[in-house]
């Protein structure tokens, strides 16, 4: 839950630095009896805080690891696998490609070298 701070210049304080007495607080009728509630003092600004619930870095690592694991077998779950079909049209079409490129740079490497032979 968030704590709410007076505005810096909430009446308590003029602008020469002397006290003023705050307003009566507002929250309809209270009995004589009950007076203002004793405000906890603040923390020390460099005091550490750790927030509530939180887990070693031993814990953390931890699940850590063992998310990693859930996940990428969760990811492969969720991989939508090639048919036997599927798999030999792609390996064709992979070979083919291999094929006419090794033929291309070949023509392209005999006629760079006869080049280079004829220049040297």
């Amino acid at each position: 839950m968030a704590r709410i701070r007076p505005a810096k210049n909430d009446g308590s304080q003029k602008d020469d630095g002397r006290e003023v007495s705050p307003p009566p607080p507002s929250r309809g009728r209270q009995k004589k009896s009950e007076g203002r509630q004793p405000v906890a003092p603040r923390p020390a600004p460099n005091a550490s805080r750790e927030k509530t619930g939180s887990v070693t870095k031993a814990v953390q690592e931890q699940r850590k690891g063992s998310r990693f694991l859930s996940d990428v077998i969760a990811e492969l779950r969720k991989v939508q696998w090639p048919t036997r079909s599927q798999l030999m049209q792609s390996t064709a079409v992979v070979i083919l490609v291999v094929a006419i490129v090794t033929i291309y740079l070949d023509v392209v490497d005999n006629i760079v070298n006869r080049i280079v032979h004829a220049i040297f």
